[in-house]
């Protein structure tokens, strides 16, 4: 008897603890085959399965991640988030780069749908449609603002402090509306930084008009097709002047001592 109470207490105060551990967030991080594989019927079992170890059960962030309730959070930081795979991560350190998303279609609308429920203030999932832009105008406001970071080819660069902007080459009409109206860009494992404090600028103040403008450019360097020539592997003026640098001199060099070759031979 003493033996079957010695062990209700014990399993009694296992549960109170993980019970309370689950409440503040100090959970570590599931993983798909854990799970047996099978996809949580809802938005709120996909939170809970993959998201509140590090944010939170409601929401209100942790050590490890930031808040999902505030002035930027909602549908389009979510989605974005989501939709490129660079959420969840399996741990603190990973690196939030694009991957393919964990998620399909249905699962994916059902998280955002439950996180928006936090209470956020952001932006809505935006509608997006290139084909009312116009390809001029997106090339204008892209090089004006956003060619320095994501280079004039849309294939990313190197920033400061060791960041990378990313490439474009994958990325959707809605998804490039998104991170001009959140500003994505954290670092994982930085619980104080959310959207609007990632290395890439809240671009807020473009009509509709301007952002379907700046899909289309997007959607029109996607395409492909190098119509000024030999491509160069699209990465830009660096590799035009060292092939120009390289084969040019070698040229000339080549022509001088020709010509110096020639001239020996005439006298």
């Amino acid at each position: 008897m003493d033996r079957r109470l010695v062990a209700a207490v014990v399993v009694g105060a296992g549960l109170i603890l993980a019970g309370c551990e689950y409440a503040s967030g100090d959970l570590t991080p599931p993983t798909r085959a854990a799970r047996g594989d099978l996809a949580p019927a809802s938005g709120e079992e996909l939170y809970r399965a993959d998201c509140a170890w590090c944010h939170g059960a409601d929401g209100a962030g942790t050590g490890r991640g930031p808040d999902l309730d505030g002035e930027l959070d909602g549908g389009a930081y979510t989605h974005f988030m989501l939709s490129t795979g660079r959420m969840p991560i399996a741990a603190v350190d990973q690196r939030t780069d694009r991957r393919e998303p964990a998620y399909d279609s249905t699962e994916l609308e059902a998280l955002v749908e439950h996180v928006v429920g936090f209470g956020g203030t952001g932006p809505a999932v935006p509608m997006v449609d290139p084909g009312r832009g116009e390809v001029a105008t997106g090339a204008l406001l892209y090089a004006e603002n956003c060619a320095a970071c994501h280079s004039t080819t849309g294939v990313g660069g190197a920033l400061t402090s060791g960041q990378i902007a990313p490439s474009l080459q994958r990325s959707t009409p809605v998804q490039i509306a998104e991170a001009m109206l959140v500003g994505p860009g954290c670092r994982a494992g930085d619980p104080d930084c959310g959207p609007g404090d990632g290395a890439m600028p809240v671009f807020d103040d473009f009509s509709d008009h301007e952002v379907d403008s700046i899909a289309a450019y997007v959607r029109f360097l996607q395409s492909g097709g190098d119509h000024g020539g030999l491509g160069l592997g699209r990465i830009g003026p660096v590799t035009e002047g060292a092939v120009a640098l390289l084969i040019g001199l070698g040229a000339l060099l080549g022509l001088i001592r020709w010509i110096g070759t020639a001239v020996g031979e005439d006298t």
